[in-house]
């Protein structure tokens, strides 16, 4: 029942008071239009509350969209800067994020004494492309007396510069460089490491990396029993690798001096940073699993390599002698190169690692010094 205002009441009150037969008619009259007009309005006021909640519960949804979306943005900005082009659509293999840039700088100064040198050969290690390492050319110096400088490619990807010089005359000095501007991105580790096994066939390319290298073996009675001592009760592949990582790091002291070899590491449980990752990669190899010595600028790191559902094939890096980083890489640093068994064609022996050399002739022996430089970007 909806009520009329009161001074609408009142003016009714008269009129009924009134005792016109006509005049009674028009006010019950004037009651119907009145009583309807307060319906009207009644209903008017409720549509504007109805209308002005529906905004209201708008404005609240907008609020709350704009949260989400705030809280969204906030997640993104906290992740870190991950690659997308370079995660494989099921999220498979490694994960690049946080680029690092560097400067680095390689050549050589020959002096030559009395005498003068004939056929120099020059050659430099210098950074090559890998999937989380960039490299372009961002300065060169070359005299003209070197009229002869090339790049080649060796074994598991390492890149050498190599210089020819026919002719040095007496006392004289050359000097030659080349600055690499080089990125190095950081490795995050799979999202699901259970798809991942060991290869049960290898191309030939792999294949290498289940061989012995130098100072490198697995061919010992007692450290292949250690292996299958560690990995035995492991449920998957990826599962068995970390287990030998983490016995290095538990059971093998980390010292400084000069490298010796795997096998020398693990009869004295003691081993400078080569040593130990050395021992990781025998180790693997000795389990079946293809594995490599990955050299940075200051330090040695190691990769593995499984393969997914598919049978698609992935390094993975681990960190046997520094901070815990396994199937990851959280201190990018530039890559010289990677693998543990190459052949250079002026070497008659395979190389662990492919170092600067310089050959030639002459009756004198020129002083050498080569130029490896870390620059500010």
């Amino acid at each position: 029942m909806h009520e009329i205002p009161t001074n609408c009441q009142t003016l009714l009150t008269l009129m009924l008071s009134i005792r016109s037969s006509w005049f009674r008619i028009l006010s019950l009259a004037l009651m119907s239009v009145l009583g309807w007009c307060a319906v009207v309005n009644a209903q008017a006021e409720k549509n504007e509350s109805s209308i002005d909640l529906a905004e209201s519960k708008s404005n609240d949804a907008n609020e709350n969209e704009e949260s989400v979306q705030n809280q969204e943005s906030s997640r993104t900005d906290d992740q870190p800067e991950v690659a997308p082009d370079q995660i494989t659509p099921s999220g498979h293999g490694i994960r690049l994020a946080k680029p690092v840039k560097y400067k680095w700088r390689v050549g050589v100064k020959i002096v030559t004494g009395k005498k003068a040198c004939r056929d120099v050969l020059v050659t430099i290690p210098v950074p090559n492309e890998w999937p989380e390492q960039q490299v372009t050319i961002a300065e060169e110096t070359i005299p003209s007396s070197i009229p002869d400088l090339t790049y080649r490619d060796l074994d598991s990807g390492v890149k050498q510069l190599v210089a020819k010089i026919r002719t040095i005359p007496p006392k004289t000095i050359i000097e030659m460089d080349v600055t690499f501007a080089v990125t190095v991105n950081e490795i995050l580790p799979p999202t699901d490491t259970a798809v991942f096994s060991i290869p049960e066939k290898v191309s030939r390319d792999i294949k290498q990396y289940l061989t012995v290298s130098p100072g490198i073996t697995y061919r010992n009675s007692k450290l292949r029993k250690q292996v299958k001592d560690i990995i035995k009760d492991r449920q998957t592949d990826w599962a068995k690798v970390e287990a030998i990582y983490d016995w290095i790091r538990n059971n093998i002291d980390h010292r400084d001096g000069e490298p010796e070899d795997s096998l020398k590491a693990f009869r004295a449980k003691a081993g400078c940073s080569e040593d130990l990752v050395g021992l990781f990669v025998a180790m693997c190899r000795a389990n079946k699993v293809p594995a490599r010595m990955v050299w940075v600028e200051g330090h040695q790191l190691a990769e593995f390599y499984l393969v997914d559902q598919d049978e698609t094939g992935h390094w993975f890096p681990c960190n046997p002698a520094g901070l815990r980083d396994f199937g990851s890489n959280s201190d990018p640093r530039i890559i010289l190169q990677k693998g543990d068994n190459i052949k250079v064609p002026e070497k008659e022996q395979r190389q662990k690692y492919v170092a600067e050399f310089v050959t030639g002739s002459g009756a004198s022996k020129p002083a050498v010094g080569f130029i490896r430089d870390l620059l500010p970007d």
